[in-house]
C-alpha cells in the first residue's frame, strides 16, 4: 500500500524535522486527519516537544489518497534526521514529488519507505520502526503534559529576549539559571547576571523556578508565552502549533 504525494514543500518539511532533531536525530510524525504531528522528548521526559501542522503545509497529496487510511493514522520515522534532511537538499527546489509506502497493523499504518522523485532524480529512504525510537504518547498524555491550568504565571518572551538570554549564559559555568518575578516584572538570574526579561506579567508572584541552560536550545526562533509552574515550565509558540515542556530542578545550595 503507498500514499502518493503530488509535490513536497521542501522549505516547510526540512524545517519540520529541524524543530525535532534538536531533541533527536530519530525522526518520528504522525499523519492523521490532515494533521501532521509529532513529540519528541529527552529520555528522563524532563524536556518533551510537540509540533503539528496541516498535512498541505508540508505535502501535496494526490487527490483521494488518504481515504482508505479511513481513521487510522500513519505512523513514519527515521534513525537519522540529517540524512533525512540531507536528501531533500539533492533536489533543486521545485517539483519534488514522493510516495510513501505502508503496512498496515490492526490499529495503524506503519510506513516502510519514503520514495522522493523528480524528473532527473530518485532517492529511496528506508523508514525504521517507530517502536526503536520514542514511545508513543498519548492524547491525554500529551494534553497533561502541556496543561497550564495550575500556572502561577504567564509571561511573554520574543526570540530577542531568548537570545539575549543565550548570550548571557556564557559569562558563568554554571549548568542552571532562575526565573524570577517582582513589581518590576520577570528576570533570569544566572550567578553573574540578572536580566529583565518583561516588564509585565499574568499571574501571582510565585516561587523562583530553576531550569537547566541547555534547555533553552530546544527553542526554535520564533516569540513564546511562557506558563510558569513549580514543576515545570510550558512554552508556547506565538508563530506555529509548537509545545514546550522543561521540568524544574533543584539545586544545592
Amino acid at each position: 500500500m503507498k500514499i502518493k504525494i503530488d509535490k513536497v514543500d521542501q522549505n516547510n518539511f526540512i524545517g519540520f524535522v529541524n524543530r525535532l532533531k534538536v531533541i533527536d536525530t530519530f525522526i518520528y510524525f504522525k499523519i492523521k486527519d490532515e494533521v501532521v504531528q509529532a513529540s519528541a522528548y529527552l529520555p528522563q521526559r524532563d524536556a518533551v516537544k510537540h509540533h503539528r501542522v496541516p498535512v498541505s503545509h508540508v505535502f501535496q497529496l494526490e487527490e483521494g489518497t488518504m481515504e482508505a487510511a479511513g481513521s487510522k493514522e500513519l505512523k513514519i520515522a527515521f534513525f537519522d534526521a540529517s540524512r533525512l534532511t540531507d536528501a531533500f537538499k539533492q533536489f533543486e527546489f521545485g517539483n519534488v514529488r514522493a510516495e510513501i509506502e505502508f503496512v498496515e497493523n490492526e490499529e495503524d499504518f506503519v510506513a516502510t519507505e519514503f520514495r522522493v522523485f523528480n524528473e532527473e532524480l530518485e532517492i529511496k529512504l528506508s523508514c525504521s520502526e517507530p517502536s526503536l525510537g520514542y514511545k508513543d504518547l498519548t492524547d491525554s498524555q500529551i494534553q497533561a503534559i502541556f496543561n497550564v491550568e495550575s500556572a502561577n504565571y504567564v509571561f511573554d518572551m520574543d526570540y530577542t529576549a531568548i537570545s539575549k538570554v543565550r548570550s548571557l549564559f556564557g559569562l558563568d559555568k554554571e549548568e542552571t539559571f532562575s526565573i524570577t518575578t517582582s513589581k518590576d516584572g520577570v528576570r533570569m538570574k544566572g550567578k553573574t547576571y540578572n536580566y529583565l526579561v518583561t516588564d509585565g506579567f499574568e499571574g501571582t508572584n510565585g516561587t523562583d523556578v530553576t531550569l537547566f541552560k541547555k534547555y533553552l536550545n530546544l527553542l526554535d526562533k520564533e516569540d513564546y508565552s511562557a506558563n510558569v509552574m513549580d514543576n515545570r515550565v510550558v512554552l508556547r509558540s506565538k508563530d506555529s502549533e509548537t509545545l514546550l515542556t522543561i521540568a524544574t530542578c533543584q539545586t544545592a545550595e
